[in-house]
């Protein structure tokens, strides 16, 4: 990378898009996009308008951070999921200059619902969701120089009507809402800041294929929340531990997403931070 690259960050308006266009300063000089904001906005299922926008801005690296992330949406509207996490991918990659490389941010939706943590190469989503983001990662890694990170993610949000899990958590125990925190669903998220930056290092490093990016342990959703209860010294008395419900309508989901990471810790010749030093973050 060279100070005279420049970096597309596309799904700058979403809630991880901020993060990422401040980590990707260090790249070169970046330019956000949005669907209907950031600095170049552009309907990215209009394959025409994705190629415009990309021979004007002519981006050495695009991160592809855009999407449907809603689980029941998707399950509602797998034409709409399909569009926005397969096809736009799909028109990026065909549009993309060969010399250019790719980032497309994934999801651990794609693993089964069995025990992790979930190496790279085990994919079988259970939701719509899943699948299609998977589809997404099939399209993007049709061309070279392409880059798959598998993700979740936590952390204050700056982007108005958008919120992490960290953020619901805080803003309902501030307000003393009651709140289920469950007990049999494991994850292994990052800080939305330290995810970013590795992102960015990744970009620097020239890593392609599909890579696990997320903590090194991680837990259930209930021993995250009660951690981030105590990090921001918020009241648990109205926080109820439990099981995930069987709630009608509601997308399957699997109960451990835990990531296996070893790859990634061996590309960046590192350790993933725990859980708990990324929620001591917060």
């Amino acid at each position: 990378m060279t100070a005279r690259d420049t970096i597309l960050v596309m799904g700058a308006t979403g809630l991880l898009g901020p993060y990422l266009v401040e980590a990707a300063t260090r790249l070169g000089r970046v330019i956000a996009s949005g669907g209907r904001g950031g600095d170049v906005p552009c309907d990215l299922t209009d394959r025409s308008a994705v190629d415009s926008m990309v021979g004007e801005t002519a981006p050495n690296v695009v991160i592809h951070a855009a999407g449907l992330t809603d689980v029941d949406r998707c399950e509602r509207e797998p034409s709409l999921a399909y569009a926005l996490n397969r096809e736009t991918a799909a028109n990026v990659a065909t549009v993309l200059p060969a010399q250019a490389r790719l980032v497309y941010i994934s999801t651990d939706q794609v693993y089964p619902d069995s025990a992790g943590p979930h190496a790279e190469g085990s994919e079988l989503p259970v939701n719509v969701y899943g699948r299609s983001k998977l589809a997404g990662e099939r399209a993007a890694l049709a061309r070279g120089r392409t880059l798959v990170l598998r993700v979740n993610l936590f952390g204050p949000s700056r982007t108005p009507g958008k919120r992490s899990l960290s953020d619901f958590v805080a803003e309902n125990l501030a307000a003393g809402n009651p709140i289920t925190l469950f007990d049999d669903v494991l994850f292994s998220p990052l800080h939305m800041a330290s995810l970013a930056a590795l992102v960015a290092e990744c970009v620097e490093r020239g890593l392609t294929g599909v890579y696990n990016l997320g903590s090194r342990d991680g837990m259930t959703k209930a021993d995250f929340g009660l951690a981030v209860a105590r990090r921001l010294g918020l009241d648990t008395t109205c926080a109820t531990v439990g099981a995930s419900p069987a709630m009608p309508r509601r997308a399957p989901r699997s109960k451990d997403l835990r990531l296996d990471v070893g790859r990634i810790e061996v590309a960046l010749d590192r350790a993933m931070p725990s859980l708990r030093e990324e929620i001591a973050k917060l």
